[in-house]
Order: C-alpha cells, then sequence, then structure tokens
C-alpha cells in the first residue's frame, strides 16, 4: 500500500505544520523537490493554466487525472540522492468531484491508483466549479455536499486509508451567501460547512478565502476549533490575492500556524514564476538571440537546473538502454 498519506499527516502533525509548494507540471514538480520541498501541490489552477485555459471547469475528469499521473509518475521515478530516494506526497486538487456523487467515486478510484498521492481536496462548488477567486461561484445545498464528501471519504477508506481527504467550502465569498460586514463573507455558513464536513470525517479542513484578511481567517480557526479542536485547518497562500491586500496583511506561516492552520499550501507559484521567468528571457532573446542565451546560462550557472538533461534523468534511460538494448554497445 502507498504510504505517502501516512508521511504527508506526519509532517502536518509537526509543531511547525508543513508548506506545500505548487508546481503547473511534472518539471517543475522535479524542480520543486530539488528546492527542498517536503510535499507538493498538484492544482487544478495551473493545470488549466499550463495550458493556456482559466480554472472555470473547462479541463475535464479524464484530464486533471492524466495531469496529476505525469508528476505522481514523475516524483515517484525521481530520486533525489543516493541515500534519499523517498517519493515526495503529492497534495492533489480534485475540485468538485466533477459532477454528482458516481463522478466523485469514479474520480477517487482512479486518482487513488496514482503513486505518491498524500492528501486529496474536494469542494462544495455546484458543477462546473471556477477558481475560489473568480466571481459567481456557486455552492452546493450542504446535505448534497456531504453525500459526496462522504462517499469520498468511503473510497479513501477502503482503497488507502492512510490518504488524507482536504474538505473546502466555497460559501465564505459564493453567490447568495449572507455577508457579515465585520469579515467581507458569510462566516457563519462557511464555519456551518467545515464544522459538519469534519464530523462525517474530513481530515483537514478549508475555507477558501478572497483575501488574506487575519481577522477573518483568526475568527474562522476559532470557531471551528471550538468544536473540533484537534482538527488541522488548511490555508492557501494564494497568488490570486492581490499584491496589495498582501501589502496589508499581517499574516505570516508562523501566525496562521499558531491560529491552527497546520497545513498551508501556494498553488501555483510555480506556474506565476515560469511567467515571469519566461517573459524576462523571451525579451532578451528578442533583443538579441546570443546574448539572451549566455545571459540565461549564467542565471543557471552552478544551480541545480543548470543541466537539464540530468533534472530530466537521461542517465537512467541510458542505463536502461545498455542493460537491455543488444545493439546499445554498436550505437
Amino acid at each position: 500500500m502507498d504510504m505517502s498519506g501516512k508521511r504527508f499527516g506526519e509532517l502536518v502533525a509537526r509543531p511547525q505544520g508543513l508548506f506545500v509548494y505548487g508546481v503547473y507540471d511534472a518539471m517543475s514538480a522535479r524542480v520543486a523537490e530539488l528546492a527542498g520541498h517536503e510535499a507538493i501541490y498538484v492544482g487544478g489552477y495551473a493545470a488549466a493554466g499550463s495550458r493556456g485555459l482559466p480554472d472555470m471547469g473547462v479541463l475535464t475528469m479524464t484530464e486533471i487525472i492524466g495531469h496529476i499521473k505525469f508528476i505522481a509518475q514523475a516524483v515517484s521515478g525521481h530520486v533525489k540522492s543516493i541515500s534519499q530516494a523517498v517519493s515526495t506526497p503529492l497534495m492533489a486538487d480534485i475540485d468538485d468531484g466533477y459532477g454528482n456523487v458516481n463522478n466523485v467515486i469514479r474520480t477517487v478510484n482512479e486518482l487513488l491508483e496514482l503513486p505518491n498521492i498524500g492528501a486529496f481536496h474536494i469542494e462544495d462548488q455546484r458543477y462546473p466549479k471556477r477558481c475560489g477567486h473568480i466571481q459567481r461561484k456557486k455552492i452546493l445545498p450542504l446535505d448534497e455536499f456531504l453525500g459526496k464528501l462522504k462517499a469520498a471519504i468511503d473510497i479513501r477508506d477502503r482503497i488507502n486509508p492512510y490518504c488524507k481527504v482536504i474538505a473546502r467550502t466555497d460559501a465564505f465569498s459564493a453567490i447568495g451567501g449572507k455577508r457579515d460586514e465585520r469579515f467581507d463573507g458569510d462566516i457563519n455558513e462557511a464555519v456551518k460547512r467545515l464544522i459538519a464536513y469534519a464530523d462525517i470525517g474530513a481530515d483537514y479542513l478549508w475555507c477558501e478565502f478572497p483575501d488574506p484578511n487575519q481577522l477573518s481567517a483568526e475568527a474562522v480557526a476559532e470557531r471551528v476549533r471550538t468544536v473540533h479542536p484537534d482538527i488541522a485547518l488548511a490555508f492557501n497562500i494564494s497568488p490570486s490575492f492581490s499584491t496589495e491586500s498582501w501589502l496589508e496583511s499581517s499574516l505570516t506561516e508562523g501566525v496562521l500556524n499558531e491560529m491552527g492552520y497546520k497545513l498551508r499550501f501556494a498553488t501555483y507559484p510555480a506556474l506565476l514564476s515560469a511567467m515571469q521567468a519566461v517573459l524576462e528571457s523571451a525579451i532578451e532573446f528578442k533583443r538579441e538571440a546570443i546574448g539572451g542565451l549566455k545571459s540565461l546560462k549564467n542565471r543557471v550557472a552552478k544551480t541545480p537546473v543548470e543541466n537539464v538533461m540530468e533534472v530530466l534523468g537521461v542517465d537512467r534511460y541510458l542505463a536502461t538502454e545498455r542493460k537491455y538494448d543488444p545493439y546499445d554497445t554498436e550505437k
């Protein structure tokens, strides 16, 4: 049985909790490993963005599972060093489960066939869902989502009980909510839902906030943990929050950890970083190609990504050819 979920849970349970870095493809996952990240987030926003699409329910379940599969296999097959061949656990996004309860069952079944799935999250948005920071998101009635969540938990229990289930609510800023002016969101509905999700067995709870407001995060944590004092909360350190809101926010990882947000993650920093890096490189190459290449080679020199073939594991493939291909020595 895959033990990635056990490892993921141990990391979250530490006094400092866990931060999970969001990647957009297999290569960025390997680079995140090289940087020393202990777990990797595979999200729908980055999956859609890497295809030039918005995170608005455009990708199908099959496409998302295929996307996760490439990353899971890349991480599983990548040995960080001779003495440390432990695979990095993944935290996977299965959106709303891609339909009704039958779709959820199929999605979780297919997800848990993959290696290295330490945790996955499912949300209470109405299908087709959208990024939590795009306007006009709608949520399901509570009892309908509880059925979907219970189905996901039951399938998890049957296939791999070590894997962690993260229940997400978008009630705080969904259409039709009763906005509390103190928190700029429907905190009562969000808290009610999180407590209900914990009641039926969710391992971790995630309230999707519209901004990094400490008052809102603190209030949700206090109210939920009054009922479930030992449950770990999840917080999205989102690149979608505006630059201004982050500059004004007093949140830090330490502050969040003290509140009970033991699981912290950023959904698409690798995608955003890649966009900026490609923009800079493309401008330099447009100005003068050889000069642009020299500048790029200087930037990557003496870094873990200097040798792309090494990062891709070309040596392992060549070794396989030498072992099994009878004509390899003639090439």
